[in-house]
């Protein structure tokens, strides 16, 4: 998370980071203050920088934690279902209220380099990790091929989801994360 400064008493770091995710998801990042955050949650602003430098540490943070709940990698034992059913979680979240929120970042991380750079290795970097864990789990259980270059593979998957998410010029809906699905697998199965 954000920062590890002085020890986070888990229960108000829960009620901070979802009165963050409501207020992001109503009014959009820009419009949020810490004071309307810390007065949602029942804090004082104080208490929400002592936790998080900026208000952009604890955006990521309510965003990465809602996404996470949202969107686990299941772990039926078969790779391709586990993909399928994984990337279909992920279309309904850009789909929903938390998808304006995460475009609105994005188009903001484009003049602010800070935020850039934690969009990046906090929320882009979690998210394939565990799509490397689930791909990595496939060659294991060889279904997917052991030479996959695993970084590529997460491109071909998630990029779409993505491109679909912010420019809206396609569907992102199940039918087209299953043809997604459809065409990508052949060059990842064993």
């Amino acid at each position: 998370m954000g920062r590890t400064g002085p020890h986070r008493d888990p229960e108000l770091t829960a009620k901070i980071l979802a009165s963050t995710h409501e207020l992001i998801c109503t009014k959009g990042p820009r419009a949020v203050t810490i004071n309307e955050i810390a007065a949602h949650a029942g804090v004082g602003k104080q208490t929400i920088y002592r936790w998080w430098p900026t208000k952009a540490s604890v955006v990521i943070d309510a965003l990465e934690q809602q996404f996470a709940s949202d969107n686990p990698f299941p772990t039926t034992g078969s790779a391709k279902d586990d993909l399928r059913a994984q990337m279909r979680a992920v279309a309904r979240t850009f789909s929903s209220p938390t998808g304006s929120m995460i475009r609105e970042l994005v188009a903001q991380s484009q003049g602010d380099p800070a935020l850039a750079d934690d969009l990046r290795t906090r929320f882009v970097a979690e998210r394939r990790s565990g799509g490397a864990t689930a791909l990595r789990a496939g060659i294991d259980h060889g279904q997917i091929r052991a030479d996959l270059d695993i970084e590529i593979a997460l491109d071909l998957l998630y990029a779409p989801l993505w491109m679909r998410m912010l420019l809206g010029h396609q569907p992102l809906d199940e039918p087209s994360v299953d043809a997604i699905v459809d065409q990508v697998w052949p060059a990842l199965a064993a």
